[in-house]
């Protein structure tokens, strides 16, 4: 088995010992004269993206018969909906249960809904109309689509970086060290918040069916910059 001569491991054990005092010497010196700082910047932008659910719920005593009707005007709204252009279509919860009276089943329920988005508000807000001849619309909302919001988040980065730079200036003027460097940064988007007011939607009878009267309204995008710096 070969030995190690006791030069190379006096050499070795120096070189750790060297390092170990340094990498202390460098972490006393990080956490020597740090400040958080946090910055932000937001702006109001128009939603340009509409969210509908709509559902179909259908009732009887037969579980079979009832499924084959949900199904039937399932197929229905997709089809009219898969007709137009700019359109993400999406089925969502499909739910089937029993009627109790009295502790005996009396009818079977069966409901599905139907997730619709698109760009294209006015256009989605006809098909909702349309679709109301058989659906019920439970929901809409509007929102910033992820393209716009991406848009505006690049702006609001270098504004927001802008002002972290000036927030670390402004304390530096309060400092006896004149020099700094950033020791960390974090950059947070967060999420979209809307600024509109939300409407209930109501439920319609086939024969009042019409598109509704939507507002789209504005979100507020924001980016929060914070970071740790260390003045020297």
């Amino acid at each position: 088995m070969p030995t190690i001569a006791p030069r190379l491991v006096t050499g070795l054990f120096l070189a750790a010992c060297l390092f170990t005092a340094a990498s202390a010497e460098d972490r006393d010196d990080v956490l020597f004269n740090q400040v958080h700082l946090q910055a932000s910047a937001e702006q109001d932008v128009d939603n340009d993206l509409l969210e509908v659910s709509l559902a179909v719920e259908v009732q009887g005593k037969e579980p079979a018969r009832v499924a084959a009707q949900l199904n039937e005007t399932m197929d229905w709204a997709l089809k009219q909906a898969r007709a137009k252009s700019n359109m993400e279509v999406q089925t969502q919860s499909y739910q089937t249960y029993p009627v109790y009276r009295d502790q005996i089943v009396v009818a079977w329920r069966a409901s599905q809904q139907l997730l619709l988005k698109s760009r294209a508000v006015t256009e989605l807000t006809v098909l909702a109309g349309e679709l109301q001849e058989r659906l019920q619309i439970k929901r809409m909302h509007f929102s910033v689509s992820p393209e716009a919001r991406r848009r505006v988040e690049n702006d609001l980065i270098g504004e927001a970086m802008e002002a972290f730079k000036q927030r670390v200036s402004t304390v530096r003027e309060h400092m006896d060290e004149s020099e700094y460097r950033i020791v960390n940064l974090d950059i947070n988007t967060g999420q979209p918040s809307p600024v509109m007011r939300q409407e209930r939607v109501m439920a319609m009878s086939a024969r009042d069916a019409a598109a509704p009267a939507v507002e789209s309204g504005t979100s507020r995008v924001s980016v929060t910059v914070s970071g740790s710096v260390q003045f020297y």
